[in-house]
């Protein structure tokens, strides 16, 4: 995704992987034995990755990108991929989700989707997407009389609200969702993913910054 976004952004017809290199070390912040120096070439492990980009082939595989033999030039599937998925990564970063779960998450064959309140920087794809999975999950757990009990603490508004809360619930994800499509088979494989949450329980589990409570915790929090 980096990788797209550069040759999105640069001025430049294509980048080779020398330009790409400073590029992607300033947005990646590659650390420990990233920095090390291969035996291999007088060059650090993270200059290296980049360059297998070359050998590999990774993404002319993927129809995101050409390789002329010097330079990387992005194609329309590559443009179209980094503005479906626009925000994606900053969103799932403000969720707490680590950075290798995020980079597993977000390629050109998968569909992202984000939870309620991190939608924000996403394009209108995504939050599209990810308003078909909320749907599809309040649907999922709702009980026939519409209620749609907390799973961190057991609440349920119209417990507390009358009717007029009923159905109180935010759906909170576990880990950064992707499928391959957004067919009904594949919105049953991303709701087993997501569990109903009260707004204080969901707030609870993303309270502390770069970090996402187990459901496992937040339970023994409640006593549930």
């Amino acid at each position: 995704m980096p990788t797209l976004e550069a040759l999105v952004n640069s001025k430049a017809i294509g980048l080779s992987t020398s330009e790409l290199v400073p590029i992607l070390r300033e947005v990646l912040k590659p650390a420990g034995k990233d920095l090390e120096i291969s035996p291999h070439r007088n060059d650090d492990y993270f200059s290296e990755k980049v360059r297998n980009l070359k050998s590999h082939k990774k993404l002319e595989k993927m129809g995101v990108a050409t390789f002329d033999g010097t330079r990387y030039q992005i194609t329309a599937k590559g443009k179209k991929f980094v503005n479906d998925v626009q925000g994606a990564r900053e969103s799932y970063k403000e969720q707490g989700f680590k950075k290798a779960l995020i980079n597993r998450s977000i390629k050109p064959e998968k569909t992202v989707f984000v939870e309620e309140g991190h939608q924000r920087v996403v394009s209108k794809v995504i939050r599209a997407r990810s308003q078909k999975l909320r749907d599809f999950a309040l649907k999922t757990y709702s009980k026939a009389d519409d209620t749609i009990d907390c799973r961190g603490c057991g609440f349920e508004g119209s417990n507390v609200y009358g009717n007029t809360g009923k159905g109180l619930i935010e759906i909170h994800h576990k880990k950064p969702i992707s499928t391959s499509g957004v067919s009904k088979i594949d919105l049953r494989k991303a709701v087993k993913n997501v569990v109903p949450l009260c707004p204080n329980c969901h707030r609870l589990v993303h309270r502390k910054s770069g970090e996402v409570m187990e459901l496992g915790e937040l339970k023994k929090l409640t006593g549930k």
